[in-house]
């Protein structure tokens, strides 16, 4: 009988747990009860719940590669990549948790410094697509494609913000929407 892989269960757990409660609002405990292992079980992978905040945010910034891939796509136009990236990332009743962890760890470097990163790397994802759309002319050009795409990032989190404080996914719809006009060459 093949052992259960312990490490994959506390992350899995991590993430859901982190996700429904935040990071401050939940301990070890909470998450090893979730995950139904022994407690011993958490200290073998992690030397702290910090730790594993920090590989629950790796692996759920991995997980969305799929929502990033859109950008990349080489069968749509740049502006439907965007909508389609955007599409992906979607609503969640629990928000982003990325966001999520922006606001409740930003005073925790190892966090703050992480998460700005992923930011810089989404940013320049979307900044690329911004620029094809230059380069077509379908995706106005009159400023820069970084400005372009720190205004979508920026945006899409406060629409998450929004959507999971009225638990309407419309809000993300809407933002969805006015990217699209915000965008599109005259």
């Amino acid at each position: 009988m093949a052992k259960p892989n312990h490490k994959n269960r506390i992350l899995d757990a991590g993430l859901e747990v982190f996700y429904q409660q935040g990071f401050h609002g939940s301990g070890v405990q909470d998450v090893v009860d979730h995950a139904e292992v022994p407690k011993g079980s958490f200290y073998n992978h992690f030397k702290s719940k910090q730790a594993l905040g920090l590989e629950v945010l790796e692996t759920y910034w991995n997980a969305g590669n799929g929502a990033r891939a859109e950008l990349r796509s080489t069968n749509k136009s740049p502006l439907k990549r965007i909508d389609r990236h955007l599409a992906a990332l979607g609503y969640d009743k629990n928000g982003c948790l990325i966001g999520n962890f922006s606001a409740e760890l930003a005073g925790i470097e190892e966090f703050r410094s992480r998460i700005s990163e992923l930011f810089e790397s989404w940013k320049s994802e979307v900044a690329a697509c911004i620029r094809e759309g230059h380069e077509d002319g379908s995706i106005r050009d009159d400023a820069k494609a970084e400005d372009l795409a720190e205004f979508i990032v920026e945006g899409m989190q406060g629409a998450q913000l929004k959507a999971k404080i009225e638990q309407d996914p419309a809000v993300v719809a809407r933002f969805r929407k006015s990217i699209q006009l915000f965008l599109t060459a005259p």
